[in-house]
């Protein structure tokens, strides 16, 4: 079986790579870099000058996973366009060259749990409403539409995936990326966004790949939607506690009282639409942030 990561060389990316290597794959990957250290046979691409409709035209794929587009809110808030560029405009242009020469490509959406804002009520299905607050969920809510456009018009094989808060060695940004780097630079003042009380639901970068692979070979690919997540609800401030508890450090967090433009309060996903592919995750949160301690730790050593 074929198979194309867009978007190889991010943090998921290239965990996809690694995985679906592992699962005998052939695999292929494309990116914005001139060339790449993955394995996987690489194409680079220009965004906004990429050429999907001559890339398809050349090669063909079983499956199609999209892992690119930029990924940070806050960006999003200051650069609205380019982030509208690169999460929505891409997608069009990606669908658009599966349309016209590789309709057969079962082909998997990454969107965001940043499509539902703040849920009315927890744990948050597919089927609540879609509320966002930053360009970034707008963008993401389009790409979805697009997709949905494509599966009802053109009737290709697609499903889209609303990952929650996926961490892990290789993350370099984010919560406890952050947060590592707050402590680093002053130990002594770490200060935090928010209350402490809001919550999120993690989910470990390994077992990003299982899931997406159960979905791309049992799922419908009608243009249903699957959150992506634990289904377990975890507090800001006992979540920063635990990543510096296994990196053996006795720190003073002291979080600011203020909600950060884009950022959700609360989010608990229910899980059940993919528990019933069969999917479970299997890293709890003790032990992959026991992981990512000690990878934050080896970086911080170079």
């Amino acid at each position: 079986m074929t198979i194309l990561i867009v978007g190889c060389n991010g943090f998921i990316g290239s965990s996809l790579v690694s995985y679906f290597n592992g699962q005998g794959f052939d695999v292929s990957g494309c990116d914005l870099a001139a060339s790449s250290t993955l394995a996987c046979t690489y194409h680079s691409v220009v965004q906004g000058a990429s050429n999907w409709n001559l890339f398809f035209q050349n090669n063909r794929f079983d499956y199609c996973i999209n892992a690119a587009g930029s990924g940070n809110v806050g960006y999003s808030v200051q650069h609205p366009l380019a982030d509208f560029e690169a999460n929505t405009v891409e997608t069009a242009r990606l669908l658009d060259a599966l349309r016209l020469h590789n309709p057969a490509c079962r082909y998997l959406h990454i969107s965001s749990a940043a499509v539902y804002g703040n849920p009315a009520s927890l744990p948050v299905s597919e089927l609540a409403p879609c509320q966002p607050l930053s360009p970034y969920g707008w963008h993401k809510w389009l790409a979805e539409s697009l997709c949905r456009e494509y599966v009802s018009l053109y009737a290709l094989p697609i499903a889209m995936v609303r990952p929650f808060s996926i961490y892990g060695p290789g993350l370099r940004k984010q919560l406890f990326w952050d947060t590592y780097q707050k402590y680093l630079a002053n130990p002594d003042h770490i200060e935090l966004w928010g209350t402490g009380r809001e919550s999120r639901d993690f989910i470990f970068i390994d077992d990003i790949g299982p899931a997406f692979h159960v979905i791309l070979e049992k799922g419908s690919l009608t243009g249903e939607v699957y959150n992506l997540a634990s289904g377990t609800e975890t507090t800001i401030q006992d979540a920063v506690h635990s990543l510096f508890r296994h990196a053996g450090l006795d720190v003073s967090i002291r979080f600011n009282q203020q909600v950060r433009e884009g950022d959700p309060l609360n989010w608990r996903a229910d899980v059940s639409r993919l528990s019933a592919l069969g999917f479970q995750a299997q890293t709890n949160l003790e032990t992959g942030i026991r992981q990512l301690a000690s990878w934050l730790r080896m970086e911080s050593a170079h």
